[in-house]
């Protein structure tokens, strides 16, 4: 089980390496970036979707993690904004801290990861706590990012949310998740030509996501981040704290191992670039989550194996 967790770390490390000796830049990094989300993940997620047999069952399954992942990011959001009070973390940093601690990488890593260790079922599971992330970003994670901003920076067209609520329904896993259900639901099956093309598409998005990870970490110097208080204590309850007592709390609830697993490891994963990217979006200061996405994504290396090997142990 190690040895396929260190395989896609020593993968990440090439794309740190790559991006250290210049053979990556930016233009190179925002390619790789659009190719994965636009192109190989949708490949992947359509192959792997379609070829299930999507029993009753099986969709019961999605709704129950969709709908348990969403109540949980609530949780969690209120959780991390009491234990960052609790622990007085700077008021110009407290907002994104607080969603940076909440919001994990359930897809860049969370989708190989769930693939490599709980097959199709669990990638499918893990679509579904992306979704449902999702939906806590562009309702509670939004909104807390601007509670933060100035009166006159608060002023937006009043379509706004409408249009956020838009992309979050064209997102691009969404888009090829709703694909991949009607394929196997309706039972007509992709022709294998196709199926074979999005196979060798779609194979591409976990090597090339891993180095995309790797490349953004290079620009961190890892002595300046251990030093910073609320970095350590966002990575810390990111990485240890919401896991164990998300993995605790579905011990005692009666729903299938896989579906606990899923959503117990949904949100052991580092933080998400996405926060840092809304937090600038928003004229906020980003650079207190790009460091908890930095040490956090380092310290999974060793944490993800142990907590993967819990999960099995307790649900499994």
């Amino acid at each position: 089980m190690y040895g396929k967790y260190l395989v896609l770390f020593a993968i990440l490390f090439t794309g740190w390496l790559l991006r250290k000796i210049d053979f990556i830049d930016d233009k190179m990094d925002h390619s790789m970036n659009k190719l994965i989300v636009y192109f190989a993940y949708p490949c992947l997620i359509v192959h792997n979707i379609g070829s299930l047999d999507m029993t009753r069952s099986l969709i019961v399954d999605f709704g129950i993690t969709f709908v348990l992942s969403l109540v949980l990011f609530y949780l969690y959001g209120f959780f991390c904004k009491g234990y960052g009070k609790l622990r007085k973390f700077p008021k110009e940093e407290s907002a994104v801290a607080e969603f940076a601690m909440a919001t994990p990488n359930n897809g860049f890593m969370g989708f190989p990861v769930a693939l490599i260790f709980f097959g199709d079922k669990g990638l499918l599971l893990m679509l579904a706590h992306n979704a449902a992330m999702n939906f806590f970003i562009f309702t509670y994670g939004i909104k807390l990012l601007k509670s933060m901003q100035k009166d006159e920076i608060k002023k937006r067209a009043p379509g706004q949310f409408v249009k956020a609520v838009f992309k979050l329904i064209m997102n691009p896993n969404i888009l090829a998740l709703i694909i991949g259900f009607a394929v196997s639901l309706l039972g007509f099956g992709i022709p294998e030509a196709v199926d074979e093309y999005l196979l060798y598409i779609g194979n591409i998005s976990t090597p090339m996501a891993m180095i995309f990870i790797g490349s953004t970490l290079s620009g961190y110097k890892f002595k300046d981040i251990i030093k910073d208080r609320v970095t350590i204590e966002g990575s810390a309850v990111k990485l240890a704290v919401l896991p164990l007592l998300t993995a605790a709390a579905l011990y005692f609830i009666p729903i299938a191992p896989v579906i606990k697993c899923i959503v117990s490891l949904g949100i052991a994963f580092p933080t998400a670039a996405t926060v840092s990217m809304l937090a600038e979006q928003e004229g906020l200061e980003a650079g207190i989550a790009s460091k908890i996405l930095f040490l956090s994504t380092v310290v999974s290396i060793a944490t993800i194996p142990g907590f993967i090997n819990l999960i099995m142990f307790m649900f499994m």
